[in-house]
């Protein structure tokens, strides 16, 4: 890269290294003065500004300005602080930034003039400062020639420093084409020729361009490399290259930016710039970094095409061969995954193993699939495909994905503790979950329930882990709770005989554990009398109910009395109250107040 560099570079300052030469327009100028004459009156410039006086400054100013450059590039030159590099190229900026200035202000008031003699000398003023630019350019591009091999043999933090000189460089080069570009639209808005001038800074601009070009490629090549290197690096020995990446990096899209402004310069003066544009484009992957055009887009587009038709043609068979080989290997992966899954079926569903069956599925599935995952990941790195980024995009996704998926990864640890201490098993009855009934199956997530009435609920394991699981099915036996009540008046012995004989005379009442029944409490309004039979599990339903039917037979049978709530109503006569007098009582007042008709004064009638 450095050799690559090193040439163009030479390239391009022996291309800027041609003087012009003074007069080379002189009889032009001549024609062009006399024709003026001929034209219009003579006038004078504004008033109170003498411009052979102004001319005469202007002149000393550019050639005082040029000596100022020149030692401050020598002392650039000699200095190895890149720091006062900087300083040193800030200053010659500002030097040629003031000259510019106050060549502008003489040549606004030349242009305020139509004198020969005056424009004469705005246009001796316009080419003296072109000899400066080009004069500033052959020493910018040694200057930048020299940061790039100290920019090759620096290290570390040293390589950043020199970036930021080569980026102000890059301005400072952009910049005095861009005047240069400026005074030759000055001149032709005179009526001067610049044809001959024209082509020859479209030339210095085409090699600067073919440079920047050269370098972006050059530049972008090194840091593939470096990439590459890193992919064969340990862990631990990456950091250092990963530096190095990061500055390369930095100097590539440090020449894109560059490459951008040149191309602006040359879309104005009418220069191909579609090849250029389709480098940034291939450099970023990014057609929006490019100076876009209709025929930059075409070109963009065309030349994508043609390298994406080369590439299949270079890579088809690679690629071919690859798909085959990952084919192949995803094949035997699967075959060997079955036979995996045959294996531990037979292991976990061996008399003596004692495994649940959801725990027999759990090791059968996770055994499968964990073969063919294993297998995959080896048919990508068969491909050529790199893991380490894979398996650590992948732990980050496990990340995200953990804490979007709270809930879910709280339903997989809750079914991990289901299958760890088997509170039910497939075919179970349980109650959990607030759902009552049979387990048809379960996964790490949720398990699915069957209700006694054919509904099917699918309960979250988390939900089911954190409350009481209840299994009505998980011992071999049970125990049938039934309780009677009989009234008050009938005979406990008999009660009891006839209840005996039922239970002994079931079918599926065990005879170990031996059945239980006993006189229990004494209710309000009956003796109740408790019956608890031992049955097998599947024979509980038909047990309790067979019983209870018998019960109510052989009760009815034997006159026993089975009290059930009943309210009585008592209804009692109530004697009326005697009779008041058909004729109405007048009452008259007196001194000792109010009294009845025919009442004496004792109170007697």
């Amino acid at each position: 890269m450095k050799r690559i560099a090193l040439l163009v570079l030479w390239f391009f300052t022996v291309g800027l290294m041609a003087q012009e030469a003074p007069n080379e327009v002189a009889e032009a100028v001549a024609a062009e003065a006399q024709a003026q004459a001929q034209a219009s009156k003579e006038s004078k410039a504004a008033p109170g500004i003498d411009l052979n006086a102004e001319y005469e400054q202007v002149q000393a100013d550019i050639e005082t300005t040029s000596k100022r450059v020149d030692e401050l590039e020598a002392s650039w030159e000699k200095t190895q602080s890149e720091m006062s590099r900087d300083l040193l190229q800030q200053q010659a900026v500002a030097d040629t930034l003031t000259m510019t200035q106050r060549v502008d202000a003489f040549l606004g008031h030349v242009e305020a003039s139509t004198v020969p003699e005056e424009r004469q000398l705005g246009v001796d003023v316009v080419r003296a400062e072109n000899r400066f630019f080009q004069s500033r350019l052959e020493l910018a591009s040694s200057g930048l020639r020299k940061l790039f091999e100290q920019y090759e043999q620096a290290d570390g933090e040293k390589q950043l420093l020199i970036l930021l000189n080569i980026d102000d460089f890059y301005s400072y080069i952009n910049w005095l084409l861009m005047e240069r570009q400026k005074n030759l639209e000055l001149l032709q808005g005179w009526k001067l020729d610049t044809a001959k001038e024209q082509r020859k800074l479209n030339r210095e601009v085409t090699r600067y361009a073919e440079f920047m070009a050269i370098y972006l490629r050059t530049s972008t090549r090194q840091k593939e490399l470096l990439q590459r290197e890193i992919k064969t690096l340990p862990a631990e020995s990456r950091s250092a290259f990963e530096g190095k990446v990061a500055t390369q990096d930095r100097l590539v899209r440090s020449a894109v930016s560059n490459l951008k402004e040149v191309l602006v310069l040359m879309e104005q003066q009418g220069l191909p710039v579609e090849e250029y544009n389709e480098l940034i484009f291939k450099t970023t992957g990014n057609l929006a970094e490019a100076v876009v055009s209709i025929g930059a887009m075409r070109t963009v587009l065309s030349g994508l095409w043609d390298d994406s038709l080369n590439w299949l043609k270079t890579n088809l068979g690679g690629i071919l061969s690859r798909l085959v080989l990952f084919a192949a290997l995803m094949g035997v992966a699967v075959f060997i995954s079955r036979l995996v899954r045959r294996g531990i079926e037979r292991a976990v569903t061996h008399r003596k193993a004692h495994f649940s069956t959801l725990v027999q599925d759990f090791f059968i599935t996770v055994g499968g699939n964990l073969v063919v995952i294993i297998g995959l990941l080896f048919a990508l790195a068969q491909v050529g495909l790199d893991l380490t980024p894979v398996l650590t995009g992948l732990g980050v996704a496990g990340i995200v994905i953990g804490f979007a998926l709270q809930d879910t990864l709280s339903n997989f640890a809750s079914g991990m503790m289901i299958l760890i201490y088997r509170p039910f098993d497939v075919g179970d009855y349980v109650e959990a979950g607030g759902v009552a009934g049979k387990v048809g199956k379960m996964s790490l997530v949720n398990t699915t329930i069957r209700t006694f009435d054919n509904q099917v609920f699918m309960v979250p394991n988390a939900k089911i882990w954190g409350e009481t699981i209840k299994n009505i099915t998980s011992e071999r036996i049970r125990r049938v709770d039934l309780v009677f009540g009989v009234a008050y008046t009938d005979n406990v012995e008999q009660v009891e005989q006839i209840l005996e004989e039922i239970v002994t005379k079931h079918p599926s009442v065990l005879k170990t554990p031996e059945h239980v029944i006993r006189l229990h409490v004494l209710n309000e309004s009956s003796v109740d009398f408790i019956v608890r039979p031992w049955v097998k599990t599947d024979d509980y339903w038909d047990v309790y109910w067979d019983i209870t039917r018998e019960v109510k037979v052989r009760f009815d049978q034997e006159g026993i009395t089975i009290p059930f709530p009943q309210r009585e109503l008592h209804v009692h006569t109530i004697t009326p109250p005697p009779q008041l007098p058909d004729e109405p009582v007048s009452l008259q007042r007196s001194d000792t107040g109010l009294r009845a008709a025919g009442e004496g004064e004792d109170g007697t009638l």
